[in-house]
């Protein structure tokens, strides 16, 4: 039999943390009634003090009791519980003799009070009015409390109060008994206490206790108390996720709801009931003055209703959390309380409200019974409460804060935020920003916590914002956008029901994402803005019944009930779809808990293990350390023999100092005090949020220095800061009429507008998007095309006499007119010039390599150059602002043409790194096909591409309009070496730490992880299975190959190469293939060596070795690249024996990787192009084994190629571009 935990190992608790029976002091019962005797008083009335009778506290069962091994159970006297009865004087002992009953249990031992409990004010909450004998008994009621410690942990309440007759052991008098008093009932309160909000559950519970306590004899009371109480005990609290827990209070069925995740609330109360107590606006203004941390008091004539109503409220603020005081019941003893300085929430009795109100300065004062709010009479002119604004009502804090977020430096841009508020509205939102409550979800959006805000905000993202996550571009209001201001029209997207790549050919080139190019049913009419509402039908939790607990409760029953708990678990593990994880997980942390209460310390941590691989944002990693701590020589001596648990074990020990480094500040942002060197000023930017890339806040430091000693001055930087912002503010405030917005796409903003200029189209104002220039007609407003950028000829600053003065003018030469545009732009002509020439060279490159991203830096290099001038206003304005003409050097310096033929099979680039402030490398690609699942929202089921960057990140782009479906989420730190879709709910991410990720496709969380692997994990392979489940195969760079189970996340297979160094493998005829660099080596199912191709036997130069390889079945060759080799070679799969065939590549210095598409073996390396270092591709056609194309696109070598279901090949660039290219397939 397996002995007791640990005492040593702190367990989790269970549902009860302490059960008190309170009451009136025997002493003060019986001095009241002697008086009542003496008077002749029949009927009997009084107000007395509470104190504590009893306390029960687990574990129930002792020390001694849990070591006796075949005791049999016996009454519950003989188990020694630990409780505690409070001591009273006896006058007369042999009257409490004399008394009927069983004989007396030993005098209980004393008991340690949980941390966060005073008994010194544990009564006067039980009893918030006083105790109160009454005439006639009065119906039962039940009430809430919330106690925290000096720590600010809080536990809760729920308090039962009952009336009986005052008889029995408290009726005596001149020796004699009396049996009962007529007239005369006494209250007594049963209070739980419990580390979890269960109000409904555990007031459920304590219905069920009264109506034992009630009818029996008060010799009776403690032992259905210990009953109940150890009961509760054995309860655990339910993980987070959707498994609700439900067991048995005599007739009842209870109810433990989870909380949806480890970070949000557990939910069990009735959420609507403020509603019921308030109109809508009134809740709407409780929240403002929660939300401004007022001094907030609540009163109502039912106790209950305090506690409820608060909770309610406090469930509103989520994902916010109140930092200060929170006591919503205040005994009479405690009204002092309302005195505190500081922000509060308290509740009272109603009957105290008036004192309360003459009293108390600068208090918000909240009626529930009556459902009004009223301020403090001596501050009714002091109290300053802000209005709600409407656009808080509907959506109070979204995606509006994250836009002024800097995650890199952890700065939150307040006042650039407050500037997007309506100026009526600023009080509000100062107030709010300057809260505790604010601060701490700041920290949390800065950490990038997945919580369920976050994962709300990520599903209700609309294509805009998607889009907008993009853009290098400053914020400025799309045509979309400026048209829901003035209209609140339903939008209407036409779609298509089609899940395939997208024909890329009708994508066209423009600046942002292409319009009505999706892949499947989407209608983003309800995600747009505020309006954002999920469409998501609820799922049923799932429940789990714990089994019975049979009394009494001694060592041998409690084993019995965790025994059969175990079984249930394991059984209801058996019969799970061995796709839900989701359930499993939760079974799986319930049977290491029931484990550990078992004293099983191995078969916890084993579960504990599986756990982690399961649903790792439910592992209790605090619990685990605790248990791996107190484990003993035999138990160490288990987990030696299990590796992955020794892995496990040593992750835990040494996480701490990791999150030790994590740095938790909030800085807000502020105008630098000193001047600035090159490395500060490129901090400041970047947490000002104007621009990222690190390049380009280069050339803005050479633009704003230019001609003076290389540093930039406090004043310097502010006068370029409140430019940049008005320019900004400008542009926000640009109306366009409906005449004009009818000509631009949904995506183009306004991002620079002249002043009121004479053209040869007539007078108006010169407006710029990010596509065209356009004419904005003065008069009658109107809209007069320009050109657009693509069609722009020439580009020249002219002047033109007017009466004996020369005029500064810009002239635009335009494919398909005849007419050269010419405006006066005077002392902007200037600033125009070297503006438009800009936009002019960036959509050049953008079209001629495909990359839209060009367009977007040339708008960030034109808004600056305008800031920059404005900043300076000097002569040497415009020359400094030059430095920033990056693209429009570029295109005079070196023309960027590429060959033909990498234009014919190019369609598009798009660009990971964008808003990082340097290229990332692009590790690995993977592309995942979109499915026609009912059960998926319509995000999830596109075709979707991942890319892994550096230092683990990756980002998903939606891979039917390469927008990005999910900025950069981290899996680990290290390098990713390998990704591959293992079904089509998980991707499997392998990486230099060891760890194999599993990404669930549709939270894009990682939630589950793989430690089998002792060294890097170098690739993955999946086996389709035609009637089991497929199957995974993962290598690691010491030779470890271990095939993976997807259902069941167990190690199926496993063996070990006869050398390290394996970088790959492949399936084929019944046969693993594996790459270790010296060797190809051909290993059977059962781990021994089949055949092996040796570097040594086919290349004179032993110092080479096996970079990348293929296999062709069709043609049954081999395909494979070398180290330091400008060849590819061929070896017959018939006979590796024989001298392999050479495709030589020209101009290639080392080959990367290589994949197969159809017939051809596309081959990514750096090699020389157009006569400078370059990323080259080299498609192969297999069977003639000639080079049929050199495809030269990227800036730096290619790392990384995938196919897209045969249609498209994608490849990854190194860190100086880090760019995707998208290639046409034969």
């Amino acid at each position: 039999m397996a002995e007791a935990a640990s005492p040593h190992l702190s367990l989790p608790s269970g549902l009860l943390e302490l059960c008190a029976l309170l009451g009136a002091p025997r002493d003060s019962l019986r001095s009241l009634e002697q008086v009542a005797y003496k008077k002749g008083v029949k009927h009997l009335s009084a107000l007395l003090d509470p104190e504590v009778l009893s306390i029960f506290v687990p574990p129930f069962i002792s020390k001694e009791d849990s070591q006796m091994a075949g005791a049999n159970c016996g009454t519950l006297g003989k188990t020694r519980m630990r409780s505690l009865r409070k001591k009273r004087e006896k006058p007369r002992p042999e009257q409490w003799k004399g008394l009927p009953g069983p004989p007396r249990a030993p005098e209980p031992e004393d008991v340690a009070v949980p941390g966060g409990v005073d008994l010194l004010t544990l009564p006067q909450l039980c009893f918030p009015g006083g105790v109160c004998v009454a005439t006639e008994p009065k119906e039962d009621c039940v009430h809430f409390l919330v106690l925290t410690d000096v720590c600010g942990n809080r536990t809760y309440g729920v308090v039962a109060q009952y009336y009986r007759p005052l008889h029995d052991e408290y009726c005596f008098y001149n020796g004699k008994t009396h049996r009962e008093c007529p007239g005369c009932f006494v209250p007594f309160a049963v209070c739980v206490v419990s580390r979890f909000p269960y109000y409904n559950s555990l007031k459920d519970c304590l219905s069920c206790l009264l109506a034992l306590l009630k009818p029996c004899k008060d010799f009776e009371v403690d032992s259905h108390i210990k009953d109940f109480a150890a009961k509760l005990s054995l309860i655990p609290s339910p993980p987070p996720g959707p498994l609700h827990l439900v067991f048995n209070m005599k007739s009842l069925q209870i109810v433990l709801p989870a909380r949806a995740d480890p970070e949000s609330p557990i939910l069990d109360l009735d959420l609507h009931l403020p509603l019921l107590c308030f109109r809508p606006e009134k809740v709407l203004q409780i929240l403002t003055c929660i939300l401004t941390e007022q001094r907030i008091v609540f009163f109502s004539s039912d106790w209950a209703l305090l506690t409820l109503v608060t909770e309610c409220f406090m469930a509103y603020l989520y994902p916010l959390q109140w930092q200060h005081p929170f006591v919503p019941i205040l005994s009479d003893q405690m009204l002092d309380f309302v005195m505190a300085p500081t922000s509060f929430l308290m509740g009272c009795h109603l009957d105290h409200f008036e004192e309360v109100s003459k009293e108390a300065d600068g208090l918000v004062l909240i009626n529930i019974d009556h459902g009004s709010i009223t301020y403090s009479k001596s501050t009714d002119d002091n109290v300053d409460i802000p209005d709600v604004p409407l656009l808080a009502a509907q959506t109070f804090i979204q995606r509006d804060v994250k836009n002024h977020l800097n995650y890199e430096h952890r700065v939150f841009n307040s006042e650039e935020f407050l500037k997007t508020r309506a100026p009526g509205d600023h009080q509000f939102y100062k107030q709010v920003l300057d809260t505790y409550m604010f601060h701490s979800f700041l920290k949390a959006r800065l950490n990038r916590r997945m919580d369920a805000f976050a994962q709300m905000d990520l599903d209700t993202q609309s294509e805009e914002d998607r889009i907008n996550g993009m853009l290098l571009s400053p914020r400025r209001p799309t045509v979309e956008k400026r048209a829901s201001r003035k209209s609140s029209h339903l939008h209407v997207t036409h779609r298509r029901m089609v899940v395939s790549m997208p024909n890329l050919q009708d994508i066209a080139m423009p600046e942002l994402a292409p319009r009505n190019s999706s892949l499947r049913l989407t209608d983003t009419a309800g995600c747009r803005g505020s309006s954002a509402v999920l469409n998501v039908t609820p799922k049923s939790p799932y429940t789990f019944k714990i089994p019975e607990i049979h009394f009494p409760l001694e060592s041998k029953c409690v084993q019995a009930y965790h025994a059969h708990f175990v079984s249930m678990l394991s059984e209801a593990m058996c019969f799970l779809a061995p796709d839900n994880s989701l359930l499993l997980a939760r079974y799986l942390y319930l049977r290491g808990l029931v484990y550990l209460m078992q004293g099983q310390l191995l078969n916890a941590l084993l579960d504990f293990q599986n756990l982690y691989k399961t649903d790792i944002r439910i592992f209790p990693t605090d619990l685990v350390k605790r248990t791996v701590e107190s484990m003993s020589a035999p138990e160490w001596e288990g987990a030696e023999q299990a590796p992955e648990l020794m892995r496990l074990i040593s992750e835990i020990l040494d996480k701490p100092h990791e999150a030790s480094k994590l740095d938790d500040h909030v800085k807000k942002f502020k105008l630098p005090k000193k001047h600035m060197q090159l490395g500060d000023f490129m901090k400041r930017v970047q947490e000002s949020g104007i621009v990222k890339d690190a390049s380009i806040i280069h050339r803005l430091f050479e633009a704003l220095t230019v001609g003076q000693e290389k540093q930039i001055d406090p004043e310097t930087f502010k006068d370029f800061y409140n430019c940049w912002k008005e320019t900004e503010a400008e542009a926000q405030e640009v109306s366009l009429p409906w005449l004009v917005m009818e000509h631009l796409d949904k995506n183009e903003c306004v991002c620079k507008l002249s002043s009121s200029v004479k053209t040869n189209l007539g007078v108006g104002k010169i407006a710029m998007t990010q596509k065209r220039l356009f004419l904005l007609t003065e008069g009658r407003p109107g809209y007069l095309e320009i050109s657009t950028f693509r069609n722009i000829e020439e580009v020249r600053r002219t002047t033109t006499t007017f009466l004996l003065r020369r005029i500064p003018t810009l002239k635009i030469r335009v494919a398909s007119k005849k007419e050269v545009f010419e405006a006066n732009l005077k002392t902007e002509c200037d600033l125009w010039h070297l503006m438009v020439k800009e936009m002019w060279a960036g959509k050049k490159l953008a079209d001629d390599h495909k990359d839209p991203h060009y367009v977007q830096q040339a708008l960030t290099n034109v808004l600056l150059m305008d800031a920059v001038v404005g900043t300076l206003q000097s002569p040497g304005a415009i020359y400094a602002a030059s430095k920033l003409s990056y693209f429009d050097k570029m295109s005079n310096e070196m023309p960027m043409t590429l060959p033909e033929t990498t234009l014919e099979t190019l369609k598009h680039k798009i660009n990971p790194s964008a808003g990082e402030a340097f290229p990332q490398a692009v590790d690995v690609l993977l592309y995942t096909p979109g499915h026609l699942d009912p059960a998926e929202k319509v995000e999830d089921a596109h075709p979707k591409l991942w890319c892994a960057l550096s230092e683990g990140k990756v980002t998903v782009f939606n891979a039917s309009s390469w927008t990005i479906h999910q900025h950069s989420f981290k899996v680990g730190t290290a390098k990713v070496n390998c990704m591959v879709m293992a079904d089509q709910n998980q991707v499997w991410v392998g990486s230099e730490d060891s760890v194999i990720y599993i990404i669930n496709v549709h939270s894009m969380s990682c939630n589950k992880q793989l430690t089998a692997h002792c060294s890097s994990v170098t690739d993955l392979i999946v086996q389709d299975g035609q009637e089991a489940p497929s199957n995974v195969y993962s290598c690691s760079m010491d030779g470890m190959v271990l095939v993976w189970n997807v259902s069941t996340l167990q190690v199926t297979s496993r063996f070990q190469l006869p050398r390290g160094g394996l970088t790959s493998i492949r399936l084929h005829g019944g046969r693993l293939w594996c790459c270790t660099g010296n060797s190809i080596m051909v290993m059977k199912m059962n781990g021994s060596l089949h055949q092996e191709l040796k570097i040594e036997e086919n290349f004179k130069d032993t110092s080479t070795s096996f970079l990348a390889f293929q296999l062709l079945p069709e043609e049954e060759q081999l395909w494979a690249a070398c180290a330091g080799r400008s060849e590819v070679y061929i070896w017959s799969l018939k006979d590796l024996a024989q001298p392999p065939q050479r495709v030589p590549l020209e101009d290639c210095s080392e080959i990367n990787c290589m994949i197969r598409v159809k017939k051809q073996v596309w081959v990514g390396s750096r090699g020389l192009g157009q006569g400078t270092p370059k990323g080259k591709i080299y498609v192969i056609d297999a069977e003639r084994k000639t080079v049929e194309k050199e495809l030269v696109a990227h800036m730096d070598t290619v790392r990384t190629l995938c196919s897209a279901e045969d249609r498209y090949v994608l490849s990854g660039s190194g860190r100086e571009e880090g760019k995707v290219a998208i290639w046409k397939g034969e």
